[in-house]
């Protein structure tokens, strides 16, 4: 298909469309990010839509954006600061498990180990102190670059970077000191 021919499909489309066509490949990530700040279903959800309603209007900015994920997720975290931050609400809640993009609540014995690490690592990263907190979810968790989350963070590079590895520096000197065992149930079911 020839350029002339694409542009004149793209002009066809209506602002709408363009928006759903850009933004819907990064809604689940959003919501997972949404999620572990805000630590409930309806209010992840609230984040998400309130971002995406301000965005719509917007629809030829987006489509100049070089790298519209951890600009989306930039745009979320700016969101949650303003309404959330002050309540100083955990970003981790111990009864819900992450699953890659499935939340599920454990109820198995087969779950019990991984869900008693889980936990162990949600006390830890709570623990953190807000911005190393938030670094080591962006990076570690969420998988994006030490340079976007720099960018999304609105912090320089080498913060970052420091910031990681107090931050897990920190979360190991924890996670040593935590000691796992077996509930009496599991051990009864494993017989």
């Amino acid at each position: 298909m020839s350029i002339w021919l694409a542009r004149i499909f793209e002009r066809c489309r209506s602002p709408e469309e363009r928006f759903v066509a850009l933004v819907s490949p990064h809604i689940r990530r959003m919501y997972r990010m949404a999620f572990r700040w805000t630590t409930n279903a309806a209010e992840a959800e609230d984040l998400v839509q309130d971002v995406l309603i301000s965005l719509l209007p917007k629809v030829a900015q987006i489509e100049k954006v070089e790298r519209l994920g951890p600009w989306l997720i930039k745009v979320l975290y700016r969101r949650f600061v303003d309404l959330y931050r002050s309540r100083q609400a955990s970003p981790i809640d111990e009864t819900v498990c992450v699953e890659g993009d499935e939340f599920f609540a454990p109820t198995d014995c087969d779950n019990y180990r991984r869900l008693e690490l889980r936990r162990a690592l949600n006390r830890a990263l709570r623990s953190l102190d807000g911005p190393w907190r938030d670094i080591v979810l962006l990076h570690d968790v969420e998988g994006y670059s030490a340079i976007e989350v720099a960018d999304i963070l609105e912090i320089n590079i080498g913060t970052v970077k420091s910031r990681l590895h107090r931050a897990r520096k920190k979360l190991k000197k924890i996670l040593a000191e935590e000691t796992f065992s077996v509930s009496h149930a599991c051990q009864e079911a494993e017989r």
